[in-house]
């Protein structure tokens, strides 16, 4: 009889495969956005000048106070132009939840400011103003693709218990004899 409490073990080896396909994007970005993050102190450093700046208010949950850039820059004599803040798309770079500090940075950044750009050495057009060390988003992103792998990997190796043989045993029924 089947235990009624148990999962089909094709449905779980589905389960597993769908979470191991889960698990590899989500430590694919965790991953990058962390060493992009551990590796921009290292990237080569050039001056920008700033073209516009100002300052907005965040809405939703997080009402912080940040710093909107646009500056121009070159590398090896060939002219650039970002607006790009910190090195992860997603985060808090150029950002505070007191609008006196963020109008104290904006202060030194007005349009005709020098500034000092880290950029990726293999694609200058990738750039930083503000470095980020490590957040919560982070580690939390690395130890969910981790989780979610290793949850894959387990149902994806549940088998069927194995299926009684319709056929009588025969050494046991030699043995009742």
């Amino acid at each position: 009889m089947k235990d009624p409490g148990a999962i089909d073990p094709a449905l779980a080896r589905m389960m597993g495969w769908f979470l191991i396909l889960l698990a590899l994007p989500t430590a694919y970005f965790s991953f990058w956005r962390a060493y992009d993050k551990l590796a921009s102190p290292t990237w080569p450093v050039t001056s920008a000048e700033i073209v516009r700046s100002s300052m907005y208010q965040r809405t939703g949950k997080s009402q912080d106070w940040c710093v909107k850039l646009s500056y121009r820059y070159s590398v090896d004599g060939k002219a650039y132009r970002s607006s790009r803040i910190g090195v992860s798309r997603i985060g808090n770079a150029g950002c505070h939840r007191d609008q006196a500090v963020t109008a104290w940075r904006l202060a030194s950044m007005a349009p005709g400011a020098h500034i000092r750009v880290h950029y990726r050495p293999r694609d200058p057009g990738d750039t930083a103003v503000f470095l980020a060390s490590l957040d919560f988003l982070d580690y939390f992103g690395l130890a969910l693709g981790v989780l979610l792998f290793v949850l894959g990997v387990s149902e994806a190796r549940k088998q069927a218990p194995p299926a009684k043989s319709a056929l009588p045993d025969v050494a046991s029924m030699a043995a009742r004899s």
